[in-house]
């Protein structure tokens, strides 16, 4: 299995001490939740242990297990070019990874630090409450991608950047902005919540 390096670098509308919070503290907000002990050698989460701890600056994380394999996550923070009510923000993803994986942590990586800058930008501040609900094994099954897409009403010619409503079960009608859209991947924000959709489809029965 090799090892590799996913490197993504952006710049987030919100200052180095909330994107710093938000990686660490607030994950709940726009990944899932998590607890990270604030120090060098601290637990972050089961497994991974704190490397880097330098509020508004740096953070990573790492975790080790057998036959050489690791995984560890690095997030290096500045003040945007231009304004320092910005974040410049590199990340690194460093794993082992199984033959083939890659893209699919790539495609990932990329829905996850949209979300992120969704976060920062719409909802800093605000107290998360983080939901998630798994689809049954069928919903890797070819043509399920494209049901969720009908259910949501979001229709080929609908881009990123309309308005749309959606119905969502349980809640009901509910206006909303189209932010992302990939082949696997949706992402809604309303006025008070990012909604995820994650496809499994690409990846097949396994």
């Amino acid at each position: 299995m090799p090892a590799a390096d996913i490197v993504r670098t952006v710049t987030l509308a919100a200052p180095p001490a909330v994107v710093f919070d938000a990686v660490t503290t607030g994950t709940g907000g726009w990944l899932w939740p998590g607890e990270v002990e604030p120090r060098v050698g601290g637990a972050a989460g089961p497994g991974a242990v704190v490397t880097a701890w330098r509020p508004g600056r740096h953070y990573a994380n790492r975790m080790e297990g057998e036959g050489g394999w690791f995984n560890e996550l690095d997030f290096a923070l500045a003040a945007g070019d231009d304004t320092e009510e910005a974040t410049r923000l590199t990340y690194r993803h460093s794993s082992v990874f199984d033959e083939g994986q890659v893209p699919g942590v790539e495609e990932h990586t990329d829905f996850y630090l949209h979300t992120l800058a969704e976060y920062v930008a719409w909802f800093t501040g605000r107290e998360a409450t983080f939901t998630s609900v798994d689809a049954p094994e069928s919903s890797r099954a070819a043509g399920s991608a494209a049901r969720v897409l009908q259910a949501l009403d979001l229709a080929d010619d609908v881009e990123v950047g309309d308005a749309v409503v959606v119905d969502l079960p349980g809640v009901g009608p509910v206006a909303a902005g189209l932010s992302y859209r990939t082949a696997s991947f949706v992402g809604l924000r309303t006025a008070s919540a990012l909604v995820r959709v994650f496809g499994r489809e690409a990846w097949g029965p396994g």
